[in-house]
């Protein structure tokens, strides 16, 4: 009888005897931030779903964010596709369990060079307008294809912004322009409406006509991920509340996940792969910047 107790009592433990309370971090440039009603009606609803406390962590910053979750501070977060990797490659210690997908049905994006469709010249000699050095898509990722030797260097010209480099092509000073495009699983991905999500496009198609000259592989979107520590329940409880989230909570969706109106996909592990170069690159310089 004692056997049968016991065994009863092991079969109905799961994550609430384990975990204390869930701590989620996300960064202040999150929409919903600096919201405090946002911000208690996602607490309330993962604290009613997962029958846990909840507590939800700001970070001024990615570099907050990353340093948050590799120490444990936080034990599930919402990452740039950038900042996941960065938390990964610092400790092994996340995986990312969801990433969203956004109205368009895309589940990342891809690097893009356009140039000029009437203008033939090799891409060393072509002019070609990127935003600024901060831009993932827009520079990043094409200079990380440059330094491989995967892309020619053209020559270069800064704009600053994207809307200063389309002002660029507009008035022929540029023959193209880095951009990203969104990458639908099933879709060539190659219809240049859709140029940076479709933004300013009555703008760009009233230039001349673009052609797609180099495009990267596929970046997805930034993951939800979670700290290896947690309890692997917890996790599927976590997967089936963010999966139901769509048809279930609609507004709670749009709130938490105001930039994607697609719901959540399970990420292939190696999904992040295409990211790493830029954050080993990233330490290599901050590396060098120390050294006398």
């Amino acid at each position: 009888m004692l056997l049968v107790m016991v065994w009863a009592g092991a079969a109905r433990a799961d994550y609430r005897d384990s975990v204390s309370a869930l701590r989620i971090g996300l960064v202040e440039t999150h929409v919903a931030a600096a919201d405090p009603i946002k911000l208690e009606a996602i607490r309330l609803a993962f604290a009613n779903t997962l029958g846990i406390p909840v507590e939800i962590i700001k970070l001024g910053s990615y570099a907050a964010l990353i340093d948050a979750h590799a120490s444990g501070r936080v034990g599930y977060a919402i990452h740039s596709a950038r900042s996941f990797a960065a938390t990964e490659a610092a400790c092994g210690c996340v995986r990312a369990f969801r990433s969203p997908v956004a109205a368009d049905g895309s589940t990342g994006f891809r690097s893009v060079l356009v140039a000029r469709d009437s203008v033939n010249k090799p891409v060393a000699e072509l002019k070609v307008g990127y935003s600024n050095e901060a831009s993932v898509s827009g520079w990043q990722i094409p200079n990380q294809a440059m330094s491989a030797g995967s892309l020619e260097q053209p020559n270069l010209v800064r704009g600053g912004g994207v809307s200063a480099v389309i002002d660029l092509y507009q008035s022929g000073k540029i023959d193209g322009f880095f951009a990203w495009l969104p990458d639908v699983p099933g879709d060539a991905g190659s219809d240049l409406k859709h140029l940076f999500g479709g933004w300013n496009q009555p703008v760009i198609s009233a230039a001349d006509p673009l052609r797609i000259i180099w495009s990267s592989q596929r970046i997805p979107y930034g993951p939800h991920a979670v700290h290896r520590s947690m309890p692997e329940d917890l996790v599927d409880a976590l997967g089936v509340f963010l999966d139901e989230m769509a048809l279930k909570a609609p507004g709670l969706l749009d709130i938490f996940e105001p930039a994607y109106g697609g719901g959540y996909v399970i990420p292939d592990p190696e999904d992040y792969r295409n990211i790493r170069g830029l954050v080993e690159a990233l330490s290599d310089r901050q590396s060098a910047s120390r050294i006398p």
